[in-house]
């Protein structure tokens, strides 16, 4: 995509001059005559490089850098200075901005200053998105592991408890609730947590890939082993190896991994020399081993020694109380690059809340992104979800848009309808309803959470 450079000077000649020069080059190009104006084109976002000229009538170039910086503190200013203003433009460097040209300038140095310019915002937006990815990956336990629920803190309770005791641990549950997030966690909250995290989907790979994705392999070992491999037992020596669909695993494999973790011996493919490996095994699946066991198709002792600490992740329909954080931490993190983010009805909210979710929380996350992709407007309301969910509109209506109140009431259920109610009327700004309602923030959230109608 082409940079976008905003130019402003108020004397046209020069506006000409740069607009025919970069406009060559294949930049988009926007114009302002003066600060004012430069300053509500950049309200809109998306520019990367303002040349603004040091001298304008009403804001200065200075006024316009330092209030550019505020909207964006990665967007990069040059300045444009006459002759004998090279003093005010060195003090424009130290508020910031990039770099100063002394009218008249070549066009070959204005050239390779605009280049340089554009490559350090580049190199900015690439070391802030780097930094949000680790933040993410690296970045404070609440952002992974979303839930305010009993069922959810039980089980982060357990978490934290199996954690620090480096044992082997199983985790079970549904596909998609969350199995991925506890083993990490596990990792994360552990004495490891500085050492390496590596995971493997036992059920993504052909049975004779693996043994050697396991233990390695010397050359030669079989066809196509044209070099020494280290298995991941190795890489994650110090750290946590995370066993995916362990069910999956192959019966050959099962003989070795039981193995290792009795001694922490292993041999690579085609070696006879043992290595050892100090790697923390968790393992996980969907599936119900102890049948698996019963039919032959997994090995009793090794299911005894990966069952040394047991944790089931319950599913999302067991948790109904944590969908609206869910749905608010997804569509945050879905919707991190969007120049806005959409709030979503509460009507559409109890939708989301009510529904089965058979795919759990990673299907809950296909259906954010899917929701905020085909959303148009600033609200996503019921019908958006409807259609994404393919939930027929009549179905869908809730309780606090269509009931008469013809009959006896549960106080609490009232009083949450109400306050979806409130909601609606106050275009779902939680702040304004807990205002109106004369309770706190969370009193809101509370009502919103519970009450959920059983299946």
């Amino acid at each position: 995509m082409s940079r976008h450079i905003l130019i402003v000077d108020d004397e046209a000649l020069y506006r000409q001059l740069l607009t025919s020069r970069l406009g060559r080059a294949g930049y988009r190009l926007s114009e302002a005559a003066d600060g004012e104006a430069a300053l509500e084109c950049a309200q809109h976002g998306g520019i990367d490089l303002a040349l603004v000229d040091i001298k304008m009538p009403g804001i200065d170039g200075i006024e316009v850098l330092k209030r550019l910086k505020e909207l964006d503190p990665l967007i990069e200013v040059v300045i444009l200075t006459g002759h004998g203003n090279v003093d005010t433009a060195i003090s424009a460097m130290k508020l910031g901005a990039f770099d100063y040209l002394s009218k008249p300038y070549k066009l070959t140095e204005l050239d390779i200053v605009v280049e340089r310019a554009l490559e350090k915002r580049a190199m900015a937006q690439r070391c802030a998105a780097l930094s949000a990815e680790i933040a993410h990956l690296r970045g404070p336990e609440e952002a992974a592991v979303i839930g305010a629920s009993a069922a959810w803190q039980r089980t982060l309770a357990l978490v934290r408890k199996a954690a620090p005791l480096d044992l082997p641990v199983l985790i079970t549950g549904e596909s998609g609730a969350g199995k991925e997030v506890v083993a990490s966690a596990l990792h994360r909250w552990s004495g490891r947590a500085l050492e390496s995290y590596v995971p493997l989907n036992c059920g993504l790979l052909d049975d004779d890939l693996v043994e050697s994705e396991l233990f390695g392999h010397k050359r030669g070992a079989f066809s196509g082993a044209t070099s020494d491999k280290d298995g991941l037992f190795q890489v994650a020596s110090a750290g946590t190896l995370f066993l995916d669909e362990i069910g999956e695993l192959p019966a050959a494999c099962q003989a070795k991994l039981l193995r290792v973790l009795d001694s922490g011996e292993f041999r690579q493919l085609g070696a006879t020399a043992l290595r050892r490996t100090h790697a923390r095994v968790i393992a996980a699946t969907h599936r119900d081993l102890d049948a698996l066991v019963a039919e032959g198709k997994f090995r009793h002792d090794l299911l005894y020694r990966l069952n040394v600490v047991h944790i089931h992740v319950p599913a999302l329909r067991e948790r109904r109380e944590d969908i609206p954080l869910l749905v608010d931490y997804l569509m945050r993190r879905a919707a991190s690059h969007a120049a806005r983010l959409p709030r979503i009805s509460p009507a559409a909210l109890s939708l989301l809340s009510d529904y089965p979710w058979p795919g759990n929380v990673r299907e809950l996350r296909n259906v954010i992104e899917r929701l905020l992709v085909f959303n148009d407007g600033e609200t996503i309301d019921e019908a958006t979800v409807c259609s994404i969910l393919s939930i027929p509109s009549e179905k869908a209506s809730t309780a606090a848009a269509q009931r008469a109140f013809s009959a006896i009431t549960p106080l609490e259920e009232f009083e949450r309808e109400y306050i979806v109610w409130v909601l609606d009327k106050l275009d779902g700004n939680i702040s304004a309803a807990a205002h109106a309602l004369g309770v706190s923030r969370s009193t809101v959230y509370r009502f919103l959470r519970t009450a959920q109608p059983a299946e």
